[in-house]
């Protein structure tokens, strides 16, 4: 059946290239392998294996590319679940060369198999750049030729594959920061999704499997180029979509909760802390129900509720935020240890709350134990390290300690200017901090001061001198 689009992406793709000898290819080798039940047989332990012992014997193995195809689909599906990546890209690189035997290099199903390559580069590796290029490639077979469908079956599975490629191609643009050509090429998608929701041979279900994934890499982008409307609309698709697709408590629910959690927190004082809120409680409550105590997502999922809770400002919602984050540190130190980047960022976390609360020596306790295991995790000059230093300078500058915090704004100035140089604006807003307390007379008379500490002391150069009549 001939058909012809007004779009150039949507126009049918490629006649199938027949193999003469497959089917007597394939008669043979299943006649040979009755014969060889006889024998006393011993495979490779990879299934694509080409080669295998009969009799101490090493013979090749003939059999056809359309099964070795089949086998190498379902072993890159299987070890992808299993997460071999390695072992999952071999197998889709096999699936190339198998299919452009089967079918020849034009056909739409050698172009699947490339497509599917650069999912699984996206997915499992995060190579991005390689993704693009192989969806380029996918894409040119698919535009290119004199193409055919012998039934509306074959021009859905066409359709199928276009969406695939500029969806991977709008995803890879993405993460390479081109977002004009994500944009676009992920609105082509869309615009081929609506041709293929109106065949009579294509179910809803599937179509909104596709859907899915469309308006997810859809809303990535847009939260990306800051279209903070439209990347809530798309969300909202997202979260109906999947709550119809996989249930109100699946892990794929829970991780577009976070998502969208995320974004209005992107927004600043645009924000919406109540639907952040609601959000980052539903994403919470499916962690819980699926999770036992101690996960990484559920103590995720806690997180990001207190900093929700934190963000409010309301003061019923300061108990509930120091309530998650309790939770958080505790947990973490169970599943990690005392001395791991994920506790000593909760730790911080749970010091600013208390800083916020007005507990100082409840901060100030916890920022001095867990500056020797930042030191140790994160190095002596780190960025962790001298916000520790800065937080205690503020506390101790809170009390009236002033030459307790005068010594930890020197630490934190010392590691910003090796970190970020002395024109970086935390550096220069250290060092105000530092000069304004050094023009205190009798402190500088009372702190033992450096050539450094004097050079602070001295007044602003003035290029500008005055006259007197």
């Amino acid at each position: 059946m001939e058909y012809d689009l007004t779009d150039e992406e949507i126009a049918p793709i490629i006649p199938v290239v027949e193999i003469s000898n497959l089917s007597q290819h394939r008669q043979a080798w299943e006649a040979r392998s009755d014969t060889d039940d006889h024998h006393d047989v011993e495979y490779d332990e990879t299934a694509s294996s080409t080669k295998k012992h009969v009799n101490g014997k090493v013979k090749h193995d003939l059999t056809p590319a359309d099964i070795k195809l089949k086998q190498s689909e379902s072993l890159a599906v299987e070890y992808a679940l299993k997460h071999k990546v390695d072992k999952a890209i071999e197998e889709r690189i096999k699936c190339l060369a198998y299919t452009r035997i089967v079918y020849g290099s034009s056909h739409w199903k050698h172009a699947q198999s490339i497509i599917n390559l650069a999912e699984d580069y996206i997915n499992l590796k995060q190579y991005f750049a390689q993704a693009e290029y192989h969806a380029e490639t996918a894409k040119s077979i698919m535009l290119h030729g004199n193409h055919l469908a012998s039934s509306l079956e074959e021009k859905a599975n066409l359709f199928t594959v276009l969406i695939q490629i500029y969806r991977i191609l709008g995803q890879a643009a993405t993460a390479l920061k081109k977002y004009n050509e994500a944009e676009q090429a992920l609105q082509k998608a869309d615009r081929i999704s609506k041709e293929l929701s109106k065949l009579e041979c294509v179910t809803d279900k599937e179509c909104d499997h596709l859907d899915i994934l469309l308006y997810q890499a859809m809303a990535r982008l847009y939260t990306k180029q800051k279209k903070h409307a439209l990347a809530s609309e798309k969300y909202d698709k997202v979260i109906e979509l999947m709550t119809k697709e996989f249930g109100n408590d699946s892990i794929q629910v829970m991780q577009a909760n976070t998502e969208y959690g995320m974004l209005e927190q992107s927004k600043g004082k645009f924000a919406n802390h109540d639907k952040t809120i609601q959000l980052f409680l539903e994403a919470h409550s499916i962690a819980t129900a699926i999770y036992k105590e101690g996960h990484p997502d559920l103590i995720d999922t806690a997180l990001n509720l207190s900093l929700a809770y934190a963000g409010n400002g309301w003061e019923e919602a300061e108990g509930s935020a120091l309530s998650y984050l309790e939770e958080c540190l505790r947990s973490c130190t169970a599943l990690y240890g005392p001395n791991h980047g994920k506790t000593l960022e909760v730790q911080d976390h749970l010091a600013k709350m208390y800083i916020r609360m007005g507990k100082m020596n409840d901060a100030m306790q916890i920022l001095m134990s867990s500056l020797p295991s930042k030191m140790e995790c994160f190095g002596d000059y780190s960025e962790s390290v001298s916000e520790s230093y800065k937080l205690m300078g503020s506390i101790n500058l809170s009390e009236g300690n002033i030459e307790k915090a005068l010594r930890a704004y020197k630490k934190c100035y010392t590691i910003e200017v090796v970190l970020h140089g002395k024109d970086h604006r935390k550096t220069k807003s250290t060092l105000q901090t530092m000069e304004m307390l050094l023009s205190n007379p009798s402190l500088s008379q009372k702190f033992l001061l450096n050539k450094g500490d004097d050079l602070l002391k001295r007044p602003r150069f003035n290029s500008v001198v005055g006259r007197t009549k």
